[in-house]
């Protein structure tokens, strides 16, 4: 069965996220070791109040891989459990 599944950042509208085709939602949360999607949490919150199935994304500046990593770590920390 395949799944049709959106990617968000902050710059997508919400009617991304209500697309009743759109099976899951993707959500870039950060970005190298400085930037935070301002809108993270509402396109989460919004996916989970629409039965969407839900994963976050860490996009690649460049910089030292661990540093990146554990920064996403850190700031997704709370979405997991």
């Amino acid at each position: 069965m395949a799944l049709y599944t959106v990617d968000v950042y902050s710059g997508s509208s919400d009617s991304i996220i209500q697309d009743s085709h759109a099976d899951g939602v993707i959500v870039k949360a950060t970005q190298g070791t400085s930037y935070v999607n301002p809108c993270c949490n509402h396109q989460w919150d919004l996916a989970g109040q629409l039965g969407k199935l839900r994963g976050l994304y860490h996009y690649a500046g460049g910089g030292n891989p661990e540093s990146e990593a554990q920064y996403f770590i850190n700031n997704i920390k709370n979405y997991v459990g």
